[in-house]
């Protein structure tokens, strides 16, 4: 699967469970996910809860298991899509004929 496809999915997953009023293409990959000390409301997520939310999420749809999800994965859309190409495997929908 393709890295850039892999990103766009991950920010999809984080609008949809964030209920965000933005695009994929409006979230940098490099962008810290939760904000710094300095400033907390700096990243995109606010809520500590709502990372089990996504990581379920990501979980389910690329076949990953949950305790590989750590602080680290989360930096950032980029280290999320790095955990998804190493430990990742896409699980296809069936589709009946």
């Amino acid at each position: 699967m393709e890295t850039d496809l892999i990103k766009k999915e991950i920010k999809e997953i984080i609008i949809d469970v964030l209920k965000l009023d933005l695009t994929p293409d409006q979230i940098d990959n490099e962008k810290s996910l939760f904000g710094s000390e300095d400033d907390p409301e700096s990243g995109i997520i606010q809520d500590s809860l709502v990372v089990l939310e996504i990581a379920t999420v990501l979980s389910e749809k690329y076949n990953i298991d949950p305790s590989e999800f750590n602080e680290q994965t989360f930096m950032n859309i980029n280290s999320l899509a790095d955990l998804v190409i190493e430990k990742g495997n896409l699980i296809e929908e069936k589709v009946e004929d």
